[in-house]
């Protein structure tokens, strides 16, 4: 009988852990979820934190790479540019037009801009009226180097009336708007060595000269209309 009463009012030990007055324990299962929950949070940020510490040990580096990515490629743009526009060399024109016109000094069949020597052979030319029936108050002028562009500088004067400062002449023609009549003068400026060589192409008789002056000389083409 005691055996029997005994283990009739047992309770397990357990019990006592896991209930209170009938109601769940949740304190003891609470701390164990915040302390994950912490822990998971804890890791994500220390992941975090490495990453934007190696972001940043980059990013000094990368930006100097796209920063000199950047200026090498305008540089070559640059270059491209300047060779293009700058780079204005002929080649000499050796056909029997060119071989006339060498020896005459003109041409009404050669375009502007042809180049009739490699270097400049001391030529020194003259004074030129030009008659001409074009009743256009005006009309263009070309100017350009028919030998080596080799620095020489000229200067442009219609009716007394500098147009624009000296420049350099080159193998390719600079353009110019000129009275039909009146006095058009070359000036030389500066030799750049072996004579000012040059050629002009007037648009109302269509119409090259290829000429030469001193450095301060000057040739003088008279215009008039018949």
């Amino acid at each position: 009988m005691n055996d029997a009463k005994n283990k009739s009012v047992y309770k397990p030990a357990i019990q006592g852990d896991l209930f209170n007055n009938g109601t769940p324990n949740q304190n003891n299962k609470a701390p164990t979820e915040t302390g994950q929950h912490n822990g998971s949070r804890n890791n994500f940020d220390n992941v975090g934190k490495k990453e934007d510490k190696e972001e940043s040990d980059e990013n000094p580096f990368a930006k100097r790479v796209k920063k000199g990515g950047w200026v090498l490629l305008a540089l070559l743009l640059a270059g491209l540019f300047y060779a293009f526009n700058l780079s204005t060399t002929a080649k000499v024109d050796y056909s029997p037009a060119a071989q006339e016109a060498l020896e005459s000094h003109i041409s009404t069949t050669l375009a502007p801009g042809t180049k009739l020597l490699d270097k400049d052979g001391n030529y020194v030319g003259g004074d030129i009226t030009i008659t001409h029936s074009d009743e256009r108050p005006e009309t263009s002028l070309l100017v350009w180097d028919y030998a080596a562009e080799d620095g020489d500088y000229v200067q442009i004067i219609a009716n007394g009336t500098p147009l624009g400062e000296p420049f350099m002449i080159r193998n390719k023609p600079v353009s110019f708007t000129i009275p039909t009549t009146g006095d058009i003068q070359v000036i030389g400026t500066h030799d750049g060595g072996g004579g000012i060589t040059y050629a002009v192409h007037y648009g109302m008789n269509k119409t090259t000269y290829f000429n030469g002056v001193d450095q301060g000389g000057r040739n003088t083409y008279t215009l008039v209309r018949e």
